[in-house]
């Protein structure tokens, strides 16, 4: 039986296990607006897919990743109030799902312009690469070329499940600090790079207006302002921070109540943290 919209994970166990993904396959066109999906159709074509498949809104496409497995799925924002068509609900969906196949399928999103923090939470969502509109037949040509042929890495992490957001690699393992360039040129020290991370989440966290994010946020920043060295044991606490934040934006979609419990209990594994010095 085919999973509908309403529970994106459900895709077809069966067909993901008998046929793995290729970035050759046709690409999948999820777009709700005839007008921009004739346009993209050709641009795709003329880019060399001859197969397009199109969807007209997420429970088709959800259907048609059951039937088939896209090379790349290309999907407008869509503003549209309907949960079920909320895009990067969509997206985090797929890079949540069980199946590594579609789980690590390449993401392209077309979309009128956005703010800065808008194509952020796209990109945070799991987007691999994201194209204002107007849309040039270079532009599709050199994304599709980009996801098929220079894949980035596929991130796994309490705090993000999608393509490596960095356009350049790491040049070390290790705790991911803030503009790692600088502390590996020395400008910088791991320290005083977590600091500025930490003053650039509270940032960020004021900016959704959510206040059990900021909570989490500040919790986050009292730790960092505590300790006196950032090694791996520190980046674990840093983790735990953005992967409680995740989960309260997804709580948040679902319609969860409970989401207080989630920083209240942070908070306390923090302070017993601190007091053990």
């Amino acid at each position: 039986m085919i999973e509908r919209a309403e529970s994106f994970p459900g895709v077809s166990n069966a067909l993901v296990q008998a046929d793995a993904w290729s970035p050759n396959r046709a690409p999948l066109l999820l777009q709700s607006n005839p007008f921009m999906r004739s346009i993209l159709v050709s641009l795709l074509r003329d880019a060399g897919s001859n197969d397009v498949h199109v969807a007209r809104c997420a429970d088709s496409a959800v259907d048609m990743m059951n039937e088939r497995l896209p090379g790349v799925l290309v999907s407008d924002w869509n503003d549209a109030s309907t949960p079920t068509e909320d895009r990067l609900r969509l997206i985090r969906r797929i890079r949540e799902m069980d199946d590594a196949v579609l789980r690590e399928m390449p993401i392209i999103m077309i979309s009128q312009p956005r703010s800065r923090q808008e194509i952020e939470r796209a990109r945070d969502a799991g987007v691999s690469e994201f194209i204002i509109t107007p849309v040039a037949p270079i532009t599709i040509q050199s994304r599709l070329l980009s996801v098929r042929e220079k894949p980035r890495d596929f991130i796994q992490s309490p705090r993000f499940t999608g393509p490596d957001r960095r356009r350049r690699k790491r040049h070390a393992a290790g705790p991911s600090y803030k503009r790692m360039a600088d502390v590996d040129a020395g400008l910088t020290t791991p320290m005083k790079a977590a600091r500025a991370a930490a003053v650039s989440l509270v940032q960020e966290m004021q900016l959704t207006g959510d206040p059990l994010a900021v909570r989490v946020a500040r919790s986050l920043q009292r730790f960092i302002s505590h300790i006196k060295a950032y090694t791996l044991i520190e980046a674990e606490v840093a983790d735990m921070h953005r992967a409680a934040i995740s989960q309260l934006s997804r709580m948040a979609e679902e319609g969860n109540p409970l989401r207080e419990p989630v920083v209240t209990g942070l908070e306390q594994v923090v302070e017993k943290r601190m007091r053990r010095g």
